[in-house]
C-alpha cells in the first residue's frame, strides 16, 4: 500500500514489528528510537550518556531526505538528554532501491569512549565508508589496518582489563593444537554438505562461513598466533575470528559465545579447577547469546546443539578428567540434539522468513557444532587410548 510503512522490516523484506499508516518524519523517528530505549532488552542509557548515531539509507532515500532524517534523529536523541558524539550517515547496508532507513545507536561506555572514537576517526581507504560527522575532529587517530581481524585484535587488546592466570599444561596444549587442526580439516571436508543444508531455506553459505573461520584458524596455527595454553586468550581470538570472518547468524552467535566465554575465563583464578572454570565460562557464553542475539533453545539454530553439549560437560564437572566414554557420549549427545532440529521451526536467520517443501532437514549451524565437537572428541579419545 502506498500509504503504509513497516517498522522493523528486515533487509530481505522480513516481517517487521508492525505495519502502520505513513507518519510525519518526526513521529516516525520517535517511534523507531522508542524500540531501542523503551521496554525489555533495550539500551541502558542514563541522562548525559554519550552515544554514536548511525543513519543507514536502505537504498531509495535522496540526500535531501537523508539529511532531514539525520536532523530529526539527532534532535530526538538530544531531547532524551543524550550526547551525540558522532554521526555516521550513508549507504552501508542497502537493498536495491528500498524506500527506507535504519537507525543504530551505540552506547559509548566511559572507559572505552576515547578508543572507539579514535577508531571511528581513523583514516580508511574503504571507498564506501562515509565521512564521520563529529562536534570536533579528533587529531589523534590510530593507524587503520587493512585486515578486519587484526584491526579487531588491536582494538580488543586495548580494552582487556585482566588476563587470567588459568592455563593448560603442555600436553593439554598440544591436544588442543591437534583438535583445532582436526576441526579445520573436518570443516573443509563438510563445507559442501553444510551449504547444501543451508540452501534448503537459507543463503546456502553456512559451510562457506565456517570454512572462512577454518582458514583463519589454520593461518593462526601456522603463524603461532593462538595462545593455546591460555584459555581466555584462545577463546578471545576465536571470537574475533568468528566476528571478522564468518558473517551471518552463525558468525554473530559464535562471536558472542566465544567473547563471553573469554571474559568469564579472564575472571577465573588459579585455585579453580579448569573443568569448573570452563563450565562457568561456557554457561556465560550461552547466556550472552540468548540475551544479545535473542536466540532461544528450539529456534533451530546452532544453539540447539551447543546447549546440550555444554549441559553434558557441566554434568561431568565433579570429575577430575574426561574418560574416553565421556568423550564418545559428548559427541553422541551433540549429534542427537542436531538430528532433533529436523522437527524445529526456524525462528532466526533467513530461514525464518522463507518457505520450502523440504523442511525436515537438520539446522546447518547445529550440524557444524556437531562436526566441531566430533573432531575434538576424536583427538581426546585417541589420547586416552594411548
Amino acid at each position: 500500500m502506498d500509504d503504509e510503512m513497516e517498522l522493523g522490516m528486515g533487509i530481505h523484506g522480513e516481517s517487521g514489528v508492525q505495519k502502520l499508516k505513513l507518519l510525519p518524519i518526526r513521529q516516525t523517528i520517535d517511534l523507531a528510537l522508542d524500540q531501542l530505549f523503551i521496554g525489555p532488552r533495550t539500551l541502558d542509557l542514563q541522562p548525559d550518556s554519550s552515544v554514536l548515531l548511525f543513519v543507514n539509507n536502505l537504498g531509495g532515500c535522496s540526500n535531501l531526505e537523508l539529511g532531514i532524517i539525520v536532523k530529526e534523529a539527532v534532535e530526538n536523541l538530544e531531547q532524551r538528554k543524550l550526547n551525540v558524539k558522532r554521526v555516521i550517515c550513508g549507504e552501508m547496508m542497502t537493498s536495491f532501491n528500498m524506500k527506507g532507513f535504519s537507525l543504530t545507536v551505540l552506547k559509548l561506555a566511559t572507559d572505552m569512549s576515547s578508543s572507539i572514537l579514535n577508531l571511528l576517526d581513523a583514516p580508511t581507504d574503504a571507498f564506501a565508508w562515509p565521512k564521520v560527522i563529529s562536534p570536533t575532529q579528533s587529531t589523534n587517530s590510530i593507524q587503520a589496518l587493512s585486515d578486519s581481524l587484526e584491526f579487531n585484535e588491536q582494538f580488543s587488546s586495548q580494552i582487556v582489563i585482566s588476563e587470567s592466570p588459568l592455563s593448560f599444561n603442555s600436553s593439554d596444549s598440544e591436544l588442543i593444537n591437534q583438535a583445532l587442526q582436526g576441526i579445520v580439516k573436518r570443516l573443509y571436508s563438510e563445507a559442501d554438505e553444510l551449504n547444501r543444508l543451508d540452501a534448503v531455506s537459507g543463503d546456502g553459505d553456512t559451510g562457506t562461513a565456517f570454512m572462512r573461520a577454518a582458514d583463519a584458524i589454520a593461518r593462526d596455527l601456522a603463524n603461532k598466533k593462538l595462545v593455546l595454553h591460555r584459555p581466555s586468550s584462545l577463546f578471545r581470538r576465536l571470537g574475533l575470528i568468528a566476528e571478522s570472518r564468518m558473517g551471518g547468524t552463525c558468525g554473530a552467535i559464535c562471536g558472542l559465545f566465544f567473547a563471553a566465554t573469554a571474559k568469564q575465563l579472564s575472571l577465573s583464578n588459579q585455585s579453580q579447577k579448569i573443568i569448573d572454570s570452563l563450565c562457568d565460562a561456557f554457561e556465560a557464553g550461552i547466556q550472552s547469546v540468548e540475551s544479545y542475539a535473542r536466540v532461544q533453545p528450539g529456534d533451530k539454530s546452532l544453539l540447539d546443539a551447543l546447549i546440550p553439549a555444554v549441559d553434558y560437560i557441566k554434568s561431568k564437572r565433579k570429575q577430575q578428567i574426561f574418560t574416553s566414554k565421556d568423550w564418545r557420549e559428548l559427541a553422541f549427545v551433540t549429534e542427537r540434539a542436531t538430528q532433533e532440529t529436523r522437527n524445529f521451526i526456524a525462528k532466526v536467520g533467513r530461514a525464518a522468513y522463507t518457505k520450502s517443501v523440504e523442511i525436515t532437514v537438520v539446522d546447518p549451524g547445529a550440524k557444524a557444532v556437531s562436526i566441531i565437537i566430533q573432531a575434538i572428541c576424536d583427538i581426546f579419545i585417541r589420547a586416552n587410548i594411548k
